[in-house]
């Protein structure tokens, strides 16, 4: 039987309150007195290859500072690490932490038995950093961050390069030589994908305006939607949204409005049919399911990792006939930049180029 606590609160002191878990956005607590949830690998259907060959009981978590429900990563890696942790028959813990608690709550679960934590969003590197040295024998998972220790393994996708594809097809496709981008904050990680997309448009459409705004969070669809009207409305005719759960209102605005978008993180072509014309996806649920794997059959390989278009780590999924009908020649274009990009002849620069002139 399976559940998920969210954690509410971690005082210094120890003190934990459990409580169950909200599915929709970000972050958590101990729950000493609440018992764990084991995967059962019945309910998954087989037991891995790895759980047969150590005796080992490993007690899992999953810690993200942004909450489940985005339809993006957050929920991705959640997908990756629970076929993990049911394969492996694993007692897991799901937890939500609250800004101002995040070094408390991943302290809270070593103290309480976690052996593997998956710690999300780069909210979490510094906090993440802080605790695993204290900690030798916890194996750490970490997303959006870069952080050498000997038992951590960070994970990290290099957004720009599926995010060029992105940008050729925009800046064939635009009618108007005017895009838009929406991140959720201003910051490096995010700005990984303003920067292959505005590259991507310019290799295609040199005189091309690509117009970044920033939502300043990513739990705000409603200010999502209104910073996509305000660039559809000063003549963007496709925007592309790196925001997570803020940049669910994207859609919004394009259904209103009539504007062209491009998903993130996963294949979003089917949310609006006729309007998507693509999705820059990333594989964040199997590079979390293969960490978690590498622990529970004792090969776990610490050290900073970069995943890129090759081996499809991060890609452009184009839409169906059905879903938005893309000309010949922006296919060809996306296929001929795919393979340039996957063996080097493009480097892809992963600094926007606002960042550069500053």
């Amino acid at each position: 039987m399976k559940k998920t606590a969210k954690w509410i609160s971690v005082l210094v002191s120890a003190m934990v309150l459990a409580s169950s878990l909200c599915a929709c956005g970000g972050s958590g607590q101990k729950a000493a007195e609440s018992p764990t949830t084991k995967a059962s690998a019945a309910e998954s259907g087989a037991k891995g290859s790895g759980e047969a060959e150590s005796s080992k009981q490993w007690k899992a978590a999953l810690v993200t500072a942004q909450k489940l429900g985005d339809q993006g990563v957050t929920d991705l890696c959640h997908g990756g690490f629970m076929k993990a942790a049911e394969e492996y028959g694993m007692d897991t813990q799901i937890v939500e932490v609250q800004k101002g608690e995040y070094e408390e709550s991943i302290r809270a679960l070593c103290e309480d038995g976690y052996n593997i934590v998956v710690a999300l969003n780069v909210e979490l590197v510094d906090a993440t950093s802080k605790v695993a040295p204290d900690y030798p024998d916890v194996n750490f998972i970490l997303t959006l961050g870069e952080v050498e220790l000997d038992n951590l393994k960070c994970l990290l996708g290099q957004e720009h390069e599926g995010s060029y594809l992105a940008g050729v097809e925009a800046g064939m496709i635009t009618k108007t030589n005017h895009i838009g981008f929406i991140g959720g904050q201003d910051n490096a990680e995010i700005n990984r994908f303003l920067a292959g997309y505005e590259q991507g448009a310019k290799s295609v459409n040199p005189d091309i305006v690509v117009d970044p705004v920033y939502v300043g969070s990513f739990e705000d669809p409603t200010k999502g939607k209104d910073l996509a009207l305000m660039l559809y409305n000063q003549g963007c005719d496709i925007v592309y949204a790196a925001a997570a759960k803020s940049g669910l209102g994207m859609f919004d605005a394009a259904k209103e409005t009539g504007g062209l978008c491009i998903g993130v993180d996963v294949n979003q072509n089917d949310v609006l049919p006729g309007q998507v014309i693509g999705s820059m996806a990333i594989a964040y649920d199997k590079w979390i399911y293969d960490a978690m794997k590498e622990i529970a059959e004792d090969r776990f390989v610490a050290g900073v990792f970069w995943n890129g278009l090759k081996g499809d780590n991060v890609y452009l999924a184009l839409p169906t006939k059905e879903q938005y009908d893309l000309p010949d020649d922006v296919l060809k274009a996306v296929e001929e930049a795919r393979e340039k990009v996957a063996s080097g002849e493009i480097i892809v620069d992963p600094t926007a180029q606002k960042d550069r002139t500053q």
